[in-house]
This record gives structure tokens, sequence and C-alpha cells, in this order.
């Protein structure tokens, strides 16, 4: 499954990048005990002055020392999770996309060869996963009408354990489910994405 994975991104055609400050975010995918693969998210801290209580991906912005994206998504993960890095395997990345605060949000997929405990820093309220079955569910997703000036589109959401899986953090993970497990999510990203004007 894996190699199935890391084909199918690297089939990705890249966008070209925008001169948006940018971030890199990680999509951890991980496996207990040979069950399900599971995605792990992280719900954000109702202190903080940004995305407040949302749920999201470890990351976070590009900051002059990083060598790449990559490496911003590794150093935040580590910052916010206590991820061990060196437990990633990268899969490959998909292409990015815009905040609503005009930040180029740009995914990377990592599988974590060994389980650890993750620890949130002060950004973070909880740490936790969702099997990709659950994602895949057709009965478990739920689609919100988004409008942005003329345009009109439907975003895919979920609620696992109570906490609501929306926005970008959705976008993101119906774009990685549906060119690597094959899922048939709408996420009207074509739409988006000429609406932006990358």
């Amino acid at each position: 499954m894996l190699d199935s994975i890391k084909q199918k991104l690297k089939q990705i055609n890249p966008i070209k990048a925008t001169n948006y400050k940018k971030a890199g975010v990680l999509i951890i995918l991980h496996k207990d005990n040979d069950e399900d693969y599971k995605i792990l998210f992280t719900k954000r801290s109702s202190n903080l002055s940004t995305h407040s209580g949302e749920v999201s991906f470890p990351g976070g912005k590009w900051e002059e020392h990083d060598k790449n994206l990559y490496e911003t998504a590794l150093r935040e993960s580590n910052e916010e999770i206590n991820l061990d890095t060196v437990n990633i395997e990268k899969l490959g990345s998909l292409n990015f996309l815009l905040s609503r605060h005009k930040i180029e949000v740009n995914p990377y997929v990592g599988f974590l060869t060994k389980n650890q405990e993750f620890e949130g820093n002060y950004e973070i309220d909880e740490i936790f996963s969702v099997p990709v079955s659950f994602l895949m569910n057709p009965d478990t997703v739920s689609y919100k009408e988004f409008k942005r000036n003329d345009l009109k589109v439907y975003i895919p959401s979920w609620v696992y354990n109570g906490n609501k899986i929306w926005g970008l953090t959705a976008m993101i993970t119906a774009d990685f489910l549906n060119i690597c497990f094959d899922a048939s999510i709408n996420t009207d990203l074509d739409l988006l994405r000429a609406y932006d004007e990358y």
C-alpha cells in the first residue's frame, strides 16, 4: 500500500508556486497492530488568536532557516506534537491550497514507521487519529456550501468523536484520500484553484 501511495503522489502535476507566504503541514499516516490505516490530526488550543479550536494537521509557516517546506512541516510537527522525525518515512506531497488568509499551505505525506507517544505543546489541545475507513465511508462525510464572492462550492466535512474536520484541513484530507485511496469525495478543487488564479 505504501508503495502504491508513493507512486500515486509522484504522478501529481505540480502547480507553480505563488508569491504568498508559505506553510508546510504533515499528513501522518500510521497503523496500530496491523489494523486500518489512520491519519493523525490536532485540535488547536482555544487560547490562540488564529484558528483557535480548529482541527488541523501539524505544521506551520516557513522560516528562513528551513531548507525547504518539508523541513518546515517536520520542524513544526516536532514542536507541536513532539514528533520524533526520524520515525517518518516521506511518501510524497500534494499540491498546495491557499488558506482564507492567503497562505500557501503545502501538504506532505509521511508514514510513521515506529509508534510513539505524542504530546502537544501550548498550541495544541488534543491529538487524535481517524481511521481512513471512517473518512472513506460516504455515510460519515457531509457537504457544506461555501461562498467566496461569486464562487459557490461544496466542501466536505466530518465529525469524529466530537471533533469537526472542516475547511482547509478537510479539503486536504479529501484530496489525499481521492489521490491515494481512490476515494470519490467531492472537493470542487478545480473550481477553487481556477478562482484563486495561482
